[in-house]
């Protein structure tokens, strides 16, 4: 029997390094927030990368599910880059490069957005097609996916992941999802809210 299939995507919360604007990827930081809403207390799974920021973010969205964690869901890998601010890089000429190109280009030691785009899609290749599931990932991840599964092309930057944003993904069908097609609706959601505030 076939059914729609949902998946939300929603951002984990902010760690030291978010808050201090630094490029933080593959750095395996805790989150700075200790005291966040529920979500839903019914579901028994959500997905997370493997990096505990996700996983500690689900525990306390979904306090009774257990993570499913697939690294392939891993923030984009920045290198030598990693945990630096754009202060500190904005006269590195390669860091300059690869603002301009990161399609193409990776910083060194890191990957590029099409690296990115196929290790997520990956990732999303490993899950089910269950009829509502929920993800806590990465903003990098998030916006890979929304590049590629969302119900129109766009590009990576344009598109605002933020802390306290939901993505609702709905394919019409089971098989849909499981070809990896775009899906057919999109809502982007405040976090605490149920309506939608726009539409793509």
């Amino acid at each position: 029997m076939d059914y729609a299939v949902v998946l939300e995507l929603v951002r984990h919360a902010r760690t030291p390094g978010n808050i201090a604007h630094r490029y933080v990827g593959w750095t395996d930081e805790s989150i700075a927030e200790t005291s966040l809403p529920i979500l839903n207390d019914t579901i028994s799974q959500v997905i997370c990368s493997d990096l505990k920021r996700t996983v500690e973010t689900a525990a306390q969205y979904f306090p009774q599910a257990k993570p499913y964690c697939i690294a392939a869901f891993r923030e984009s890998h920045f290198g030598d880059f990693e945990m630096k601010t754009y202060e500190q890089l904005k006269n590195n000429e390669a860091y300059r490069n690869w603002i301009n190109r990161p399609e193409q280009l990776a910083p060194p030691n890191g990957e590029t957005l099409v690296s990115l785009y196929r290790r997520v899609r990956a990732g999303m290749e490993q899950l089910e097609a269950k009829r509502h599931q929920y993800a806590v990932l990465h903003g990098g991840t998030i916006r890979a996916i929304l590049v590629q599964f969302g119900p129109k092309p766009s590009a990576f930057w344009d598109w605002q992941v933020g802390h306290d944003t939901r993505f609702v993904l709905a394919w019409a069908t089971r098989q849909a999802f499981e070809e990896g097609q775009r899906c057919t609706s999109l809502s982007v959601e405040p976090l605490m809210a149920n309506e939608p505030t726009s539409n793509n």
